[in-house]
């Protein structure tokens, strides 16, 4: 029988972010682009340690868009396995951020991001890439219902 801590040591390990689902009063969805990356993203980013998922999609909106909000619901967790390109799974939890008056001020900050972009629901499917999109489906399929939603996927969107 093995010890505890080797016990512990044997589990796999998980990247873990948070995510925002940021919509203005004509429905467009909030989405934001980094140089690094293909696809556009949602505003949000790792958790960090001693933080929880809320704090960290609150935190993250703050610090990409300057935005100020509280999170509601939780939408969606994302799980996605171990892969070439990423080595242990990653959770993605999705947390509705409500609405926002057309026109919302955004500043992205240098050198994290390059734009920022208020895109219709089709368009961002398109822009967001696979990983990604399918959050989004489930996200918005969820703040119809009050279902929360789980996507398990081989894609990293991480």
């Amino acid at each position: 029988m093995r010890s505890r801590e080797e016990w512990l040591a044997s589990l796999p390990r998980i990247y873990a972010a948070a995510g925002c689902l940021l919509r203005d009063e004509s429905g467009r969805i909030l989405i934001v682009k980094a140089g690094y990356r293909e696809h556009w993203q949602f505003p949000g980013g790792t958790i960090d340690l001693g933080e929880g998922p809320v704090e960290c999609a609150v935190r993250e909106l703050e610090e990409e868009t300057g935005i100020v909000k509280e999170a509601g619901d939780l939408l969606a967790i994302s799980w996605t396995h171990a892969s070439a390109e990423l080595d242990h799974p990653a959770q993605h939890f999705m947390f509705d951020f409500g609405t926002v008056p057309d026109g919302t001020p955004v500043t992205v900050p240098a050198g994290e991001l390059d734009t920022h972009r208020w895109a219709s629901t089709q368009e961002a499917m398109e822009l967001l890439g696979p990983a990604r999109s399918a959050r989004l489906r489930a996200a918005l399929e969820a703040a119809v219902d009050g279902r929360v939603r789980i996507v398990t996927t081989h894609v990293s969107g991480f």
